[in-house]
């Protein structure tokens, strides 16, 4: 078993590291409870590892991949169990103005939803470079995060939008295909 945290040091870390940790979740959920449950699960993990983690001063890069894998699984067991669709109510808007008015605010749920489908998709570590970049992470941090070289983080970076793109591309082209496939059926 490793060393017992100092309580201070712990909470100086959770102070530190919270709000950044629980927006990279929160852009991969959508939902504050579940990004918050994972936070906390990501959080006792740190724990429960002692502080030998927090050794050379990567504790926050451990923490950004600890979560978005977390995160990245979340997402994936959520489609497995069909809760996709759920996100309605107060969650679906989140984000979004009232006064948008009801399409823009379900056009936009319905772009959420499948660049989350296709997000699942990708292989972890290219999905987590993604979230990271798209949260706003510099490359360096990018780095230290994945435990990369920062030379390599733009290639890295470049390949996983390049197949997020393809994936997408083809998720939307079935869509409209099934959309047609309706409509001549209807029609």
């Amino acid at each position: 078993m490793s060393d017992p945290w100092v309580e201070a040091e712990f909470e100086s870390i959770f102070r530190e590291h919270y709000p950044r940790i629980v927006r990279v979740t929160r852009r991969v959920l959508q939902r504050d409870s579940e990004a918050e449950e994972v936070c906390a699960e990501v959080f006792l993990r740190l724990y429960r590892s002692g502080p030998g983690v927090a050794e050379g001063g990567l504790v926050g890069g451990w923490l950004y991949r600890t979560a978005t894998r977390a995160s990245i699984d979340a997402l994936r067991a959520n489609q497995r169990r069909g809760t996709e669709e759920e996100l309605e109510g107060e969650d679906a808007v989140q984000g979004g103005s009232l006064a948008e008015g009801p399409l823009t605010l379900l056009l936009r749920q319905e772009c959420i939803v499948e660049v989350r489908q296709v997000l699942a998709k990708l292989k972890i570590e290219k999905a987590q470079i993604l979230l990271l970049r798209h949260s706003g992470l510099s490359y360096q941090e990018i780095a230290d995060a994945m435990q990369l070289s920062p030379n390599s983080v733009g290639k890295k970076l470049a390949r996983a939008e390049g197949e997020f793109s393809a994936l997408y591309n083809r998720h939307q082209q079935r869509s409209r295909r099934a959309s047609q496939l309706q409509a001549t059926k209807e029609g």
